[in-house]
């Protein structure tokens, strides 16, 4: 019987599944390294959590749907449309609606959703131009994605990030988990920027996360850069 007990229990130890608790104390835990600890704590952490079918959401633009390497001018990944249609990985991006291609230029390719955008590129030693037009874009991550990104993180970096200022408790209901915080930072013209931002995490039963996303105030950041919406 006393056996029979023991493999009972380490059986039901093996299938214990991760609760509200537990998910809230590991983005607590995330946060805390976040602030306190170092890039490669953080990394480590997070990278250990991130579950196969993991999904992040990075928000929605108006663009064309590609990614772009900014050291080499060049396109390093097609995600959706209109860029499938016209753009392929490797291409040597010159201008975009006139404007030259080179570091420290803000290309024009977001902007009003439908607007056209003409790209000067080179592909294989020929150059030639297409023309398309802005659509919505959704900006997602997979395990994949997650762990290259990941992987870059180095502590000279790590000094310059955004500085968490305040935080309002995690909320954990089952396998999701809320959380929100200020964060400040310097702009370029060395004045603050504070902004708000609210995550979202849904863990799986092993206590990993299968989805994170987040929502912060990107037009009240723009607005303390000094732009604001015009046609």
């Amino acid at each position: 019987m006393n056996k029979f007990i023991t493999l009972t229990v380490a059986c039901f130890a093996l299938f214990v599944q991760a609760d509200a608790a537990s998910n809230k104390a590991t983005v607590e835990k995330l946060y805390d390294l976040y602030e306190n600890g170092t890039a490669r704590e953080f990394a480590d952490t997070y990278a250990s959590l991130v579950a196969e079918d993991y999904d992040r959401w990075l928000g929605r633009y108006v663009g064309l749907g590609f990614r772009m390497n900014d050291d080499e001018m060049t396109v390093a990944e097609v995600v959706n449309s209109p860029a499938k249609d016209h753009l392929k990985p490797g291409d040597k991006i010159l201008s975009v609606n006139g404007v030259k291609a080179k570091e420290g230029n803000e290309l024009p390719f977001q902007g009003p959703l439908g607007g056209e955008v003409k790209v000067k590129l080179e592909r294989d030693g020929k150059k030639m131009t297409v023309k398309m037009n802005r659509a919505l874009q959704t900006n997602r991550g997979d395990k994949e994605r997650m762990l290259g990104w990941l992987s870059t993180f180095n502590e000279e970096d790590w000094k310059d990030r955004s500085k968490v200022i305040q935080r309002n408790p995690v909320v954990a209901d089952g396998n999701e988990v809320y959380a929100s915080f200020e964060s400040k930072d310097t702009n370029e013209d060395g004045n603050e920027v504070r902004w708000w931002t609210v995550e979202r995490f849904i863990f799986n039963d092993s206590g990993q996360i299968v989805h994170h996303g987040d929502i912060n105030e990107d037009l009240l950041i723009a607005q303390q850069n000094g732009y604001k919406l015009s046609k």
